[in-house]
């Protein structure tokens, strides 16, 4: 018999509670044990265009010490209160770590802590995204069990590939998986034994060089085999932009760049263009029916308009 989700009788509160049972919110972990990889950037922009999508997003920080995506989510707030922009927001909540200091009374607060965040915004919207730390801790093993989808950002350079697996320098061989693969397996196994699910796994190569380099085809190498051996799929993330880490200040994604410029009638960079065709090419990697549905409703829907328009203007 597979565990309860959640180890109470309602999944949420009387207040939180949905009027009319929704089903389960889609769960996207974005976790790499090593820092500086671009979770908090990734998740951020992922959140906004789930948002600007129309669908209702949840968000969880369980990086209690850092919380880089919720002062992320606090710029936002407070780009939105000084200078009147309509942004889109997530319904957010952070996991605090637990203070015991016993190991079995602190893992088994903070799954408590973490089952109960989750309950509030877990029958309430489409999807929940959750940011986790550059650290192996308890509480993001825990996260990692919970997902639908895991996307593992890294920085496209072997000091980063060592997250998945150590490589022989001479040979470019896969010596053995690191030790956050062996997590990922243990989650996945984790997740078959409470309902059966499966957790799809996208490693994204972020801050990619526009250069064909020795490394770079090295790196294409190792992955590709890599991913055959511990199971994932590779996706191609965001370059290396100035314009993804000036924005973080104003809580701002650059579809919300794109979009003010376009309702404001300002210029749009190909810098602006590019990122934003990154941002779409993340979301068609994710592969979940209902974002490509909701995409290619949106694109008939726009077509439609240009169509109507058109027609007008011959008129």
């Amino acid at each position: 018999m597979s565990e309860p989700l959640f180890p109470t009788d309602n999944p949420a509160s009387e207040q939180e509670q949905p009027s009319v049972q929704r089903k389960p919110a889609y769960v996207i972990i974005v976790g790499n044990e090593k820092g500086g990889s671009g979770k908090t950037t990734t998740t951020m922009h992922l959140i906004v265009a789930l948002l600007r999508l129309g669908f209702s997003v949840g968000s969880m920080d369980i990086d209690a010490r850092q919380k880089s995506l919720s002062r992320y989510i606090e710029n936002r707030r407070q780009t939105i209160d000084k200078e009147g922009q309509a942004l889109p927001l997530p319904h957010h909540i952070v996991i605090q770590k637990s203070p015991f200091n016993l190991l079995q009374e602190a893992e088994s607060d903070e799954r408590e802590r973490f089952l109960k965040g989750l309950a509030r915004i877990y029958y309430s919207n489409d999807f929940v995204i959750i940011d986790t730390p550059g650290s192996d801790t308890y509480l993001s093993r825990l996260a990692h069990s919970f997902a639908d989808t895991v996307i593992t950002p890294i920085n496209d350079s072997f000091v980063d590939l060592d997250v998945l697996a150590n490589v022989d320098g001479q040979t470019m061989q896969i010596i053995r998986p690191s030790i956050y693969s062996e997590m990922m397996w243990e989650q996945k196994l984790a997740r078959a034994k409470r309902d059966g699910a499966s957790i799809e796994w996208i490693v994204m190569r972020n801050r990619l060089s526009n250069i064909d380099a020795r490394n770079k085809r090295h790196m294409t190498t190792v992955l590709n085999e890599l991913s055959r051996r511990i199971g994932f799929r590779v996706a191609p993330g965001f370059s290396e932009r100035v314009i993804f880490r000036e924005m973080f200040l104003q809580g701002l994604t650059v579809l919300d760049i794109i979009d003010a410029q376009q309702t404001g009638g300002g210029s749009i960079s190909l810098s602006h263009i590019a990122a934003r065709q990154e941002v779409r090419d993340l979301l068609k990697t994710l592969q979940i029916p209902m974002i490509d549905e909701r995409v290619a409703q949106m694109r008939t829907s726009q077509n439609d308009k240009s169509n109507s328009d058109d027609e007008d203007s011959a008129e």
